[in-house]
This record gives C-alpha cells, structure tokens and sequence, in this order.
C-alpha cells in the first residue's frame, strides 16, 4: 500500500479539466446515424462548443469535431447547433459520396427531421466525409455506426480505408469533391487553396500555388527583385506607372463548371474545358485602393477570371482537360469529375 503523500500525488498527476471530459455527456449521446431509427435520445446540442465530444452507445468518444478552423482559431458551433446527427447518402450517386451532416431541429423530437434543414457552414451543409470517417482513427465509433443498422456495408468501409493509406490528416483538412459541380469555398488570402477528389474511379488532390497573386514583374519596397514571382501583401508597391495589389483579402464561393464559351464548344466524346464560377460571395472582397484590377475581382454568378500577358481584357482561367500532358497531375485529377 502506498503511502497518503505518495497516493495523493498520483491521484493529482490527471488535472481536473481533463476527467470531467472522459465522461459521456447525456445530450451528446447518440446510438445511430440512420434517420430512420433516431430517438429522442439521439438529439445533440453542439451550439456554441468550440470542439464538442460526441459519445456512442458504449461510452466510446468520437471525434474531435469543428464547425471551422481558421488558422488555429477554432470558431465555435453556432447557437442553433442542435439536432440529429445523420448519415446523409445521396440516392443518384455512388456511397463514397455520404457524409454525416447535422439535421437542425428545435427539440429531441425524430418527427421533425424531415421539417428540419442542415447544418450550414457558408451555404455549404457542414459535415463529415466518409475518407474521413473510414481513415482517422478518432472516428471509428462513427465508422461502427454508419457500418451498422443498414446503412453502409463494413467491407466497402474497408476497402476505402485501405485506399487512404499512406494519406496524412491533413489530406482531410480539405473540400472533397465527388462531382463536377459540387461548390466549395475559397480564400483569397491563402497562398495554397487544397480540393481533395473522390470519385469511384480514382481519387487525388490538386492544389492551387498563390492563385489570387499578382504575378507580374515588379520590385518590392526594399529593392528586392521578384523575378516574375508572386506578390505579397508585406512588400508589393507601386513600379513603373502602375501598382500591384497586396493579396486581396476575402472568401468566395465557387465550382467547376463546363465551359460555356463559344470556342470551347466540343462533343460529349471529347474531354471539356473547365472554369470556375463563382456562386456567392461569402465575405467582402477587398483590394488595395488604386490597384489596376489586373486581376478583376470576382463576381457572384461570373467566372473568375485574369489578364494574360500583353492583353488588356481579362479571359476566363480555364482548365483544358483534353490538354493532359505527363507531368499535368492537377487535369489528371480533374478529369476524375467528368469521366
């Protein structure tokens, strides 16, 4: 037997904060995802919790989640979080393509889910996507309930996790895309705008290097060549009559379409040219004042767009999917959404 000064210190090694997380909490108990067999017991309050824990039926936590991380600031769940979490699969696409989602309802009551709407994160329903699930040892728990009560088959589970080995987390801290014109958001501020791809014949992820930066030729404010690189907003100034822009600032959101321009036109044989259109914009676009809009500011409903060198009006960004050359790793992947 220990002695009293000894036990005590044991005891305290595990502060406070932590043993009151390692307990189920009531209103965040859930024991399915299939919307047809939720109880009022299912329902969860997950407002104004920056990482709320979710426990399953057996006290096992799963998680963590996140409404949003901007950097690493977490913003909180809004104060109408409260719901039925629910394993959402479209009918006219494959099941890689479900997702846990958030079905808002006003009181633990199962028959207001088909009243009730979706969680939204930026006009996009929050959720959780089934790479994630199948990969992240976290979600588990949630990998045993969507493999239960009917919903998806624990083989197909998987399969998929198997396909995600050698991934990082942080190829799930990105938009999945499993169709051509699913929308994401984008953040002109980002220097690395990530789009992970799923589709049933093969995944990836491109990523876009500094895609809202002014690219032109110029020197900085402390003399420092450029060379043609990109522009920051520490250093980028006016030069040689007119002036660049410092990363404009604002989030957009967008989705790849099929090109709709005249000169693009091809048969349904041929692969397309893609562009982005821009389908809402989420926080105001702001740019440098006396900034020769070298590169346009988007528009809701427009397709974003940029100058090429020696014109003075901009053209679409556009994405030859005919145009794949070995080292095209980006169109490779792009032409997962249209095959």
């Amino acid at each position: 037997m220990l002695p009293r000064r000894v036990a005590l210190q044991v005891r305290c090694t595990t502060p406070r904060r932590y043993k009151a997380t390692l307990r189920p909490v009531s209103s965040r108990l859930i024991r399915t995802l299939n919307p047809d067999l939720l109880v009022p017991s299912d329902f969860v309050d997950l407002s104004g919790g920056r990482v709320p824990r979710i426990y399953t039926q057996n006290g096992t936590w799963a998680g963590p989640l996140r409404f949003r991380s901007i950097g690493r600031d977490v913003v909180p769940f809004p104060s109408n979080a409260m719901g039925f979490l629910y394993l959402h699969r479209p009918l006219s696409l494959p099941p890689i393509a479900a997702e846990i989602r958030l079905r808002l309802t006003p009181e633990p009551n199962p028959n207001l889910f088909s009243t009730g709407a979706d969680l939204l994160r930026d006009s996009i329903p929050w959720s959780i996507d089934l790479a994630r699930i199948a990969k992240v040892k976290a979600y588990a728990p949630f990998k045993a309930l969507v493999t239960s009560h009917g919903l998806l088959d624990r083989v197909f589970m998987d399969s998929l996790e198997r396909a995600w080995e050698g991934h990082t987390t942080q190829d799930f801290d990105t938009p999945v895309l499993h169709t051509l014109t699913e929308p994401f958001e984008m953040n002109l501020e980002q220097t690395s705008i990530s789009i992970g791809i799923i589709t049933t014949r093969g995944k990836g992820r491109i990523c876009f290097k500094h895609f809202f930066a002014d690219h032109r030729r110029t020197s900085c404010y402390f003399g420092y060549p450029h060379n043609g690189g990109p522009c920051f907003p520490q250093i980028c100034g006016a030069m040689q009559g007119f002036r660049l822009t410092d990363t404009p600032t604002g989030r957009i959101l967008v989705h790849f379409d099929v090109s709709p321009l005249p000169e693009h036109a091809r048969p349904a044989s041929r692969p397309p040219v893609l562009v982005l259109r821009v389908l809402k914009i989420l926080t105001p676009i702001k740019s440098v004042p006396g900034y020769d809009m070298h590169l346009p500011i988007p528009v809701e409903g427009g397709l974003l767009s940029k100058k090429k060198r020696g014109n003075l009006v901009p053209s679409p960004i556009i994405f030859d999917l005919e145009k794949i050359k070995p080292d095209s790793k980006r169109l490779k992947v792009l032409r997962l959404l249209v095959e």
